[in-house]
């Protein structure tokens, strides 16, 4: 069924802007997914506290004049190693050139931003 393939799933928000991971992962458990994202903590989730937090149930990344960053920002989930899945998420992105990454690996030497 799934093969153990190391996976990290980083959402990338690049500076000054704002990204959001919905909740509605969590209801997607009825429809044969899982979550990994609990509504409430980024237990899992390895991202700078400055840049990303849980508001209103939804990861949120944020950068301001006041709090930029010198790059692009990332959150990555660390929670198990996956074989093959389906991504399926919410998003809103206000303003901005954001995505995610999927399949993915950390550079040496790099932070999380």
């Amino acid at each position: 069924m799934l093969k153990n393939i190391h996976v990290a799933i980083v959402a990338v928000l690049a500076c000054g802007l704002i990204g959001v991971a919905s909740p509605g992962l969590a209801a997607a458990a009825d429809d044969g997914f899982e979550s990994i994202f609990d509504g409430k903590t980024l237990k899992n989730w390895n991202g700078n506290p400055k840049f990303w937090s849980v508001k209103d149930g939804a990861i949120t990344g944020q950068t301001t004049k006041a709090n930029p960053t010198r790059g692009n920002t990332f959150i990555i989930w660390k929670g198990a190693n996956l074989g093959d899945f389906e991504l399926k998420l919410q998003y809103k992105i206000v303003g901005g050139n954001s995505g995610i990454q999927y399949r993915s690996f950390k550079l040496p030497g790099k932070n999380d931003g």
